[in-house]
């Protein structure tokens, strides 16, 4: 498979003589994330995202059913799953866990329940 050619750069003064230059003023950066745009650039557009999931509802070694006719199993591993909004087309975070019950499958929060 074929590469791209390597690039090498020369400098036009050794690297022990470079000063960056100062940083713009705050005014200039950006009023949420204080990133800095350049005079050039154009103002970056606006992207409205879900936000994450921000706590869990239940906690590792917490008593939860998948059904109601599920016998209690404890958690024993939560994490966040990426995926998409069909209706927005978003990817957002959402809860899930791992319960002692002798499978490898996640449940989200809005399949589990406190026993």
């Amino acid at each position: 498979m074929p590469t791209a050619p390597k690039v090498y750069y020369e400098a036009e003064e050794p690297a022990l003589d470079f000063v960056p230059d100062a940083l713009p003023e705050a005014e200039e950066g950006h009023p949420e994330y204080g990133e800095v745009f350049s005079q050039d650039e154009d103002t970056a557009p606006v992207v409205m995202v879900a936000a994450p999931a921000a706590t869990f509802a239940y906690a590792v070694g917490h008593r939860v059913q998948p059904t109601p006719e599920a016998p209690a199993r404890q958690v024993i591993w939560r994490g966040q799953l990426r995926e998409r909004r069909p209706e927005t087309g978003l990817i957002h975070r959402t809860n899930v866990y791992r319960l002692n019950d002798g499978f490898w499958d996640c449940y989200r929060e809005d399949e589990l329940q406190a026993a």
